[in-house]
């Protein structure tokens, strides 16, 4: 596995750890072509059809390049793939990207610990896009659920609350949570192009690792 590490947590726990590329992408483009109106955006790019421009959004070459919107289009020619110029088109670059980049890792990580997933947790204000939540049910296959969006100060105010014994554990943390705060359930759509794509992609691996 690859730049894969632990993180500790609270009662002394830890986590398996991968950072990988989130809507930095799109805040540069955002920034770039002075989008102000995000869910007009997004409604366009739902129309477009899927995996038609697909980068590796944790390149190294998109961490800080001078012009985002370029370097996007720069690594779609380079990979003789049409060119996203519309701002949607850039928009629908970035978002399928980043749902395979997730199903990707998530195989990986699941390889790693020899178990499948079950669910996938999507939280903070990204969790808000649901173009993107959709699509990384669809990529990955499994049921998506998004929020809460202020997750890093519903985590401290547990800490907190177990601190002066109002809670017992995280586990009844988690439990508060899932029954007060606004969470949205995404269900996998086999049949969406998305899913298509990542099959597609599947099958070539495992011809490729019988042949080998």
């Amino acid at each position: 596995a690859e730049n894969i590490t632990n993180e500790g947590g609270a009662e002394g726990r830890y986590r398996v750890l991968k950072n990988i590329m989130g809507l930095w992408l799109l805040q540069r483009v955002l920034q770039e072509r002075q989008i102000n109106d995000l869910p007009a955006l997004i409604a366009a790019t739902q129309v477009l059809p899927a995996c038609r421009f697909i980068i590796n959004p944790n390149d190294d070459r998109f961490i800080n390049p001078d012009e985002m919107c370029s370097e996007i289009q720069a690594a779609c020619r380079e990979t003789a793939q049409p060119i996203p110029e519309s701002d949607a088109e850039l928009a629908r670059c970035i978002f399928d990207s980043l749902a395979l980049l997730y199903a990707d890792v998530l195989h990986e990580l699941a390889q790693l610990r020899g178990e499948d997933f079950s669910q996938l947790h999507i939280v903070g204000g990204g969790c808000q896009n649901t173009l993107l939540n959709q699509l990384c049910a669809d990529a990955c296959g499994i049921r998506v659920i998004a929020g809460p969006v202020e997750a890093s100060t519903l985590g401290n105010i547990g800490i907190q609350l177990m601190t002066l014994d109002e809670l017992n554990n995280v586990d009844d943390f988690r439990q508060v949570v899932s029954t007060t705060a606004n969470l949205t359930t995404f269900t996998p759509n086999p049949d969406s192009e998305i899913a298509h794509y990542v099959a597609q992609i599947h099958s070539t691996r495992q011809t490729k690792e019988l042949c080998a």
